[in-house]
């Protein structure tokens, strides 16, 4: 006969796979994404590296602010009419109308 799920035997084995097995795994893992994080950390993030550049650019292009407004992209609707296919077959459907079925 088969042994339930909640068996004894299988509850008492899986606690030892998971011990023996997937916590080394586990435990390892987590020391490698500890050290890769705290070594990012010690690097100097993005936005820190622009703020310096930016103070420093802002004072030389304030001249060719007005230049770059001028050159604005224009802005490309999304949200266009629907296919030719899908209005015809629209207008189709209103034109026939509501069937009725009833019959005695």
């Amino acid at each position: 006969m088969a042994r339930s799920l909640r068996s004894q035997a299988k509850k008492r084995t899986r606690a030892v796979k998971r011990e023996t097995i997937f916590k080394p795994v586990e435990d390892a893992r987590l020391a490698r994404l500890a050290a890769a994080q705290a070594e990012a950390a010690k690097k100097p993030s993005v936005g820190d590296f622009m703020d310096k550049e930016e103070v420093a650019t802002t004072t030389t292009t304030t001249t060719t602010d007005d230049a770059m407004t001028e050159e604005e992209p224009k802005k490309i609707s999304t949200s266009g009419p629907r296919s030719n296919r899908h209005a015809r077959k629209l207008k189709e459907k209103k034109k026939k109308g509501k069937k009725t079925n009833n019959k005695f």
